[in-house]
């Protein structure tokens, strides 16, 4: 086989480690108890997807009659480009810059161009995979209630695979410029983080802009005439990323002029960039490694009382514990972003939709909360906890050590502390998200202290349980052999368990509230009563976690 397609197999295998997955299933059978759990998972998606196909029958049929019907379209490619666009930056910057195989590659006889492009061709690869549950489904539906042919499903096809390669190279380009200027300081960390941010402040920013453009007032005449025009939902809808518009009228042009037009367009258009990818690629990619790994040290000369007081007293074990957490997260960028970003964009990106979307969220806020403020105050507390805990930070704890974790092995000092400086870690992160969602909600919906308190009090109790339910998942199977830092997050499936057991547990704190309030019991009651069960199980599930981590750090092997 020729080094670039072997070099692709390889990285696809390292990606999703099939083989390994299996090896767990069939032949060590450690696995095997998650079978039923993904057997459930299955089934329980299957009514959610017959939902969803019927919803978007429905929205196709009311959009036809306006002759918008193609709009249908543009939200499901432009939100899944948009997506690729914003969380694509985690993999670009994970997977070129540190991944730890990027060490065996580059001795090898590979053209820098070669080894950029096998991991851009993982991460389209992976993109393929989120979006699929977004974007497939409304192609399929799309083409089947209008009764297209085969041209269209040979679009289609090609629509979605290229869909990732526009945004995915934008981003990589901007990347592989910034870690170019990055390795000229000895901040690089720093620099990475901060041109990160930057490159997603100014998405929202742009996101933002466009949103302000088209919430503009219309009057009757301007807003019938809008809906008159053909494809004026499209256009304005997709006037925020272009390559969305092209890809739709591929689709929806027919195969008459238009649509094959539109499929060169977009097809052309991810050339251009793919090419250019691979010219910046050979020019740049291995001067932004240089010095990667690099670590600079101050030196300093210490007193002989300091030297003295410093090997007599020490530091307290769980002050050094906690200093350690906070050194693994933001020793690499990726964790960093992950973790702090996320708790921190979710209220912000909230903020600014609602801020260009009209004033309707406030009224209904207003009009809930005049009925029975409980209802506002457990809504208040769902999104707080949201928006603080399911953020992967606790449920990828023990696998951000990786190959490391030997050293929590040898520390002298019992399991117990060093779970206990985790468990503060995380809980500081839910805690951070709350905060941050806190200032959002008083600053949109201007919520009254006597609201916004119980809100906050029952975020912090049910993110401690979270927090605890993410680190006895991924203590119980903690995923240490990775090359790539994003795959101990976005690609672990301890975050996905947790996120889905965070879901459960929000649907059976709704219904158990809404059985409370229909059996007479008044909001107050029903908020105490809540906040006590919440209480007690996050006590107990403490327990839980320190006994379990004296029998797991025994048996954990590195």
């Amino acid at each position: 086989m020729k080094p670039f397609p072997a070099l692709v197999r390889t990285g696809l295998r390292a990606n999703f480690g099939l083989r390994a997955i299996a090896y767990r299933f069939f032949t060590e059978k450690k696995d095997r108890w998650l079978l039923p759990l993904f057997a459930l998972a299955a089934v329980s998606l299957a009514p959610t997807l017959y939902a969803g196909i019927k919803l978007l029958a429905g929205l196709y049929g009311m959009l036809t009659p306006m002759n918008q019907q193609a709009a249908l379209l543009t939200f499901a490619l432009l939100t899944g480009q948009v997506l690729i666009l914003l969380f694509g930056l985690y993999y670009v910057i994970s997977a070129f810059y540190f991944s730890r195989d990027l060490e065996i590659l580059i001795p090898l006889p590979l053209k820098p161009f070669q080894v950029m492009l096998s991991k851009f061709i993982v991460i389209c690869v992976n993109e393929y995979v989120t979006v699929f549950l977004l974007v497939v489904p409304v192609l399929v539906t799309w083409g089947i209630k209008a009764g297209r042919g085969p041209d269209y499903w040979v679009a289609a096809v090609l629509v979605y695979l290229l869909l990732p390669v526009i945004p995915l190279a934008i981003v990589s380009l901007l990347v592989v410029a910034l870690m170019r200027l990055v390795n000229v300081s000895r901040k690089k960390d720093a620099l990475i983080l901060i041109g990160s941010i930057i490159l997603i402040a100014g998405s929202i920013a742009l996101q933002s802009a466009v949103g302000r453009a088209n919430a503009g007032g219309m009057s009757a005449q301007s807003a019938v005439a809008f809906f008159a025009a053909p494809d004026s939902i499209l256009n304005r809808v997709g006037a925020f990323f272009p390559p969305s518009i092209w890809a739709t009228k591929a689709l929806a042009g027919g195969p008459g002029a238009t649509g094959p037009a539109h499929l060169a367009l977009f097809a052309g258009v991810s050339l251009a960039l793919f090419l250019a990818l691979i010219v910046l690629s050979e020019k740049l990619f291995y001067r932004g490694l240089v010095g990667i790994g690099e670590t600079s040290a101050r030196r300093r000369t210490l007193s002989s009382a300091e030297m003295s007081r410093r090997v007599s007293s020490g530091r307290r074990p769980f002050r050094a514990l906690l200093a350690r957490e906070w050194r693994i997260m933001n020793r690499t960028p990726i964790f960093l972003l992950n973790g702090v970003l996320v708790v921190v964009i979710i209220p912000v990106v909230m903020l600014l939709m609602v801020k260009t979307g009209g004033e309707t969220e406030v009224f209904l806020v207003n009009f809930l909360s005049a009925a029975n403020p409980a209802v506002v105050i457990l809504g208040a507390a769902a999104f707080l906890t949201v928006s603080g805990s399911l953020n992967g930070t606790a449920s990828s704890t023990f696998s951000r050590e990786g190959g490391q974790f030997w050293m929590s092995k040898v520390i002298p000092v019992p399991p117990r502390d060093l779970v206990a400086a985790k468990l503060v870690h995380s809980y500081a992160i839910s805690v951070l998200g709350v905060a941050v969602s806190t200032v959002a909600l008083v600053a949109i919906f201007h919520l009254p202290a006597g609201q916004v308190a119980p809100a906050v009090g029952l975020a912090l109790l049910a993110g401690m349980l979270l927090t605890i339910i993410g680190m006895l998942i991924d203590l119980a199977r903690p995923l240490l052999d990775w090359t790539n830092p994003q795959k101990a997050i976005k690609q672990n499936l301890n975050v996905l368990f947790a996120m889905l057991a965070g879901i459960g547990f929000l649907i059976v704190t709704g219904w158990l509230a809404a059985r409370l309030l229909k059996l007479g019991i008044g909001g107050p009651g029903v908020l105490l009563i809540l906040a006590a069960l919440l209480a007690v199980l996050s006590a107990a599930g403490a327990a839980l976690l320190f006994r379990f981590a004296r029998k797991r750090y025994a048996e954990i092997e590195v």
